[in-house]
């Protein structure tokens, strides 16, 4: 009969109950085994007889027990997962100083106050830092410790990080570092930037991205108008929406309009998505594990066997 291998955890432990069949046939066809059995009283056939069927059965459950057998209705079994770990990439370059309106905050103090606020309705969930000035640099590894997230994201002031140029491949490269292979994960690279990029490919880093399976979520700050770059000589920087707009749609993730009243939420809610995404479909309905059964009849049958033999010597030394 052909066994279904999706009862047993281990059903190529199986094969080993073929070794009955030799020892079936042995004492069937042996004449020397028939001759001594022959000579020996009846009480003693029996209880030899015995002794040997507790042991082939002990054999055979153990074998059964190591198989790991699975019947009935077991309970939800999940593989543990993080529900969560997002890298903030944060653009500071000179072009996220400008002030699009007038009086208000600039891009990079606007996008800084969407990030905060997410980090803090947030507790449960890693967060590291990135930034990049000229090239992507690591600034808080993964941590849970989201106190030293937000006091980092307080602390930063564009006038002593901002660069020169825009580099969103090197930002994108060093967040995809800052991830461990060793811990799965829902992974998220929360982009901060007006998506303008003066060197590197944003093209081919997303898609390093989407072969990873790493989701980048865009906050887009800034203007399609655009504004004057600071010293930059009449310079106009306007925001690359269509850019931004790209890398959210290339590799799963949501797109951050930073001008919105409700871009911390619209963002909160995303990763909140995600991160029950990651638990979802992971959960399965498991059958019963049923080895501590076979395991307590092989040593029962062990010990049955050991007590036929017990009592044979007994009854020796008794005569």
């Amino acid at each position: 009969m052909a066994v279904n291998v999706s009862f047993f955890d281990n059903p190529w432990v199986l094969s080993g109950l073929a070794v009955f069949i030799p020892m079936a046939v042995f004492n069937y066809f042996s004449a020397r085994k028939k001759r001594i059995q022959k000579n020996l009283p009846k009480n003693l056939r029996a209880k030899l007889s015995a002794s040997r069927v507790f042991f082939v059965l002990f054999l055979a459950c153990l074998l059964t027990a190591i198989a790991g057998p699975r019947w009935g209705i077991g309970q939800t079994a999940g593989e543990y997962r993080r529900a969560m770990d997002a890298v903030i990439a944060i653009d500071v370059s000179r072009s996220m100083e400008i002030c699009d309106n007038a009086g208000g905050a600039s891009r990079l103090e606007r996008g800084l106050s969407i990030i905060r606020e997410t980090a803090a309705a947030l507790p449960g969930m890693r967060f590291a830092v990135t930034v990049s000035r000229n090239r992507g640099i690591v600034a808080i590894p993964l941590t849970w410790d989201n106190g030293a997230i937000l006091a980092f994201l307080e602390a930063i002031d564009g006038s002593n990080l901002t660069g020169r140029g825009t580099n969103l491949e090197s930002l994108i490269d060093a967040s995809i570092g800052v991830f461990q292979a060793s811990h799965p994960s829902t992974r998220v690279i929360i982009l901060v930037s007006d998506g303008e990029s003066l060197s590197g490919s944003l093209k081919a880093a997303l898609g390093r991205c989407s072969r990873e399976g790493i989701v980048v979520t865009p906050v887009a700050v800034g203007s399609d108008e655009g504004g004057a770059v600071l010293d930059g000589g009449g310079i106009i920087s306007r925001r690359d929406t269509d850019a931004m707009q790209t890398a959210a749609t290339e590799t799963g993730g949501a797109f951050i309009d930073g001008n919105r009243e409700d871009a911390a939420e619209a963002l909160i809610n995303h990763l909140r998505s995600l991160a029950a995404e990651s638990y979802a479909g992971k959960n399965r309905q498991e059958r019963k594990a049923q080895w501590p059964m076979f395991a307590i009849l092989a040593i029962l049958s062990f010990g049955a066997s050991k007590l036929s033999l017990l009592k044979l010597g007994m009854e020796r030394r008794d005569a």
